[in-house]
């Protein structure tokens, strides 16, 4: 639905720095139907607070979520073009990132918009490494979940360790589950327990493939939300510029981190092949 001009909402890295989650957490959950969302003017996700306070079992506030500071060119895969077509003597478009080229005047809203989305973008990227591995310890080295929500389980392996939590494979005799934990001291796991049960079967491979299936929509899901958020900082601090390739270019960007990294291995050496046999 549309945000409404009367009604409060918060963005979802304030929605989850509020409630002491992880984007992830919340937005696989709003993936599952579980969470109430608006959806800004840019298409940005927001979390109305009566929703918020619903979920956090009382009053929430917003908390600061750092940023501001513009990132050095090469963090932001930012190159200096050196030919080109030229205007005045000063090449056209003279940056390029992702394939893409960009004036200098688009470049500084590149810059400002891609560095306000660096670290969720990283995370992305640290996210979709950890899907391709097994085995993985938990990052809190807890080895046993016991809440009076779910009960005793032990932890085989970590499947997922968030920035604030982790998702863990657990067994209880015959039975498997995948569960979530949650920081202890969060508002989120005050009202609903420090664990929650995610998935639950009988097949430990098969619980964590459809795991791991559902979190590459999640990862999709966040990198379409980041490139949203991307677009109504250009909206906003250049609105005399045209965003549509800095748009473009960011969403390019956000695309490769949920990319398959050897689809795009398998995509270079190819591309290098045709190359060599020019």
């Amino acid at each position: 639905m549309k945000e409404t001009p009367g009604q409060s909402a918060l963005a979802i890295d304030k929605s989850a720095a509020a409630l002491g989650l992880d984007e992830f957490s919340l937005l696989s959950r709003i993936q599952a139907g579980e969470i109430k969302v608006a959806r800004a003017t840019s298409g940005e996700m927001v979390i109305p607070e009566s929703e918020l306070e619903r979920l956090a079992g009382g009053p929430v506030s917003a908390q600061s979520v750092e940023g501001g500071a513009i990132l050095p060119d090469e963090c932001l895969g930012i190159e200096r073009r050196h030919g080109g077509l030229k205007q005045n003597g000063e090449l056209v478009l003279p940056y390029k990132v992702s394939g893409c080229r960009l004036s200098e005047g688009e470049i500084n809203g590149y810059r400002a918009a891609s560095s306000a989305i660096a670290g969720q973008l990283e995370s992305i990227k640290d996210f979709k490494r950890q899907l391709t591995r097994s085995d993985q310890v938990p990052e809190s080295c807890d080895f046993e979940i016991n809440t009076p929500e779910i009960g005793r389980w032990e932890v085989r392996s970590a499947l997922l360790n968030l920035n604030h939590g982790e998702i863990l494979l657990c067994q209880r005799g015959n039975a498997f589950a995948v569960i979530e934990r949650f920081d202890e001291d969060s508002p989120y796991a005050q009202a609903n327990g420090n664990a929650q049960i995610l998935l639950q079967g009988n097949d430990a491979y098969q619980l964590t493939a459809e795991f791991k299936a559902n979190a590459g929509l999640t990862l999709e899901f966040m990198a379409s939300n980041l490139t949203a958020k991307a677009q109504k900082i250009v909206w906003e601090q250049f609105p005399e510029h045209r965003f549509g390739r800095i748009v473009e270019t960011i969403s390019e960007r956000c695309g490769q981190a949920v990319a398959n990294e050897e689809m795009i291995s398998q995509k270079v050496t190819h591309s290098i092949g045709r190359s060599i046999g020019v």
